[in-house]
């Protein structure tokens, strides 16, 4: 049983207070989501160093981004919705927001499917609670009609992932799209996108450039054009890969 409903992904430039601004995501912002009835999870994903340069997508309006941050949410989804966007501003009041970074994009859509590597051994629906190296997001926007846009999702299930996840270094690959199941402010409104995050076992920028013929494949058809497509790591170094 998924007991993860929907995400949010927020999407912002390059911290400008560097390790001060990640300590203080990490060790305070982040646990006080925790508060909220619906997270499940929260991670922070960050493209520093060479990380920029491995980008399969190099282009467009989510080109400068520094760092992701993923928040699973469970039920109560529209609750949790509600609760975020307030308490951020709670925090801010009590002067535990000293650090803010631009905002780029923030979104809050639905998850439709789920899948583990054979390589993980774990279920689908725990993936992202796995230890794991980094990540490959992709973010794509719809451009064809509805036909050729359901054709894509059945390519995708039938064919792209089960190819993408057979590649060694890879972990499970969970894919969300827009949704209009829950009344989300304008903060985190926008045009229809399809958001996949890839887990990865192995380095994520050479995992990312073995896998880039495959996820070019993506585009081929038409029926999406790439927004974002590029390698992050994660901000905890697992002792057991040191």
């Amino acid at each position: 049983m998924i007991r993860v409903k929907a995400a949010f992904f927020s999407f912002t430039a390059p911290p400008h207070a560097g390790p001060d601004y990640l300590r203080w995501h990490l060790l305070d912002h982040q646990p006080e989501q925790y508060q909220l009835p619906g997270i499940q999870l929260a991670m922070r994903y960050i493209a520093d160093g060479a990380y920029p340069d491995g980008r399969l997508v190099t282009e467009g309006p989510l080109a400068s981004v520094g760092d992701v941050t993923n928040y699973l949410v469970g039920d109560p989804v529209q609750q949790t919705h509600d609760d975020f966007l307030e308490l951020g501003t709670r925090l801010a009041e009590m002067g535990r927001y000293p650090h803010r970074l631009d905002l780029i994009q923030l979104r809050m859509p639905a998850l439709l499917s789920w899948h583990a590597s054979p390589q993980a051994v774990v279920s689908a629906e725990v993936v992202p609670w796995r230890p794991h190296r980094g990540v490959l997001v992709i973010v794509e926007e719809p451009v064809g009609d509805e036909a050729e846009v359901a054709s894509w999702l059945q390519w995708l299930h039938r064919e792209h992932h089960p190819a993408l996840l057979a590649w060694p270094g890879t972990a499970g690959a969970w894919l969300y799209g827009s949704s209009g199941t829950w009344e989300q402010s304008p903060q985190v409104s926008g045009g229809p996108q399809y958001t996949t995050v890839v887990y990865l076992d192995e380095d994520p920028l050479a995992t990312t450039a073995a896998l880039r013929p495959l996820v070019e494949q993506r585009w081929a058809s038409g029926a999406v054009r790439p927004l974002f497509a590029g390698p992050l790591r994660t901000m905890i170094d697992w002792e057991f890969w040191r």
